[in-house]
């Protein structure tokens, strides 16, 4: 397979180099990934993923983003949403406000008065790190997810 970008690696002067495998960004990377992992998940009719994402039966997804051509995964976005109350619609906005000036991931949407909505992106154009995406977009995605679920928690239907 050709790598969409230059093969030539960057190269900084008296700097250290960290050697962790990174792969052709790809869906079966992904599911090997998480497989690894031991989640669970199941592909849905548009080939996104769907897990479980704790014990209580949310949903989490892994969407992907693909080039116009469909020939390079540039994108991988972990996403869930919750059932709100429309009542607190008002208290929720401000909420997802204060979030998004404060805290640079995972973003919050309010789709509608009773939908919220938190992703976080992953841009995989020049490669997957199976170890960053655990690390740092995986399981920070779904501890904050339970925070934020958990802390308006009576706002939720």
């Amino acid at each position: 397979m050709v790598l969409p970008f230059s093969s030539q690696a960057m190269q900084l002067t008296g700097e250290q180099k960290v050697y962790q495998p990174v792969y052709v960004a790809s869906k079966t990377a992904v599911m090997k990934t998480l497989d690894t992992l031991g989640v669970q998940y199941n592909v849905d009719s548009d080939g996104d993923l769907l897990y479980q994402l704790n014990d209580r039966g949310w949903t989490g997804y892994v969407i992907f983003s693909f080039a116009a051509d469909q020939s390079s995964l540039w994108n991988l976005q972990v996403r869930t949403q919750f059932a709100t109350k429309a009542s607190y619609y008002e208290e929720l906005l401000e909420f997802t406000n204060q979030w998004n000036a404060n805290q640079k991931v995972p973003k919050i949407a309010m789709k509608n008065r009773s939908k919220m909505v938190l992703s976080m992106n992953y841009p995989v154009q020049f490669g997957f790190n199976p170890q960053e995406f655990k690390v740092n977009i995986f399981e920070m995605f779904n501890r904050t997810a339970e925070k934020i679920g958990t802390e308006f928690n009576p706002m939720r239907r």
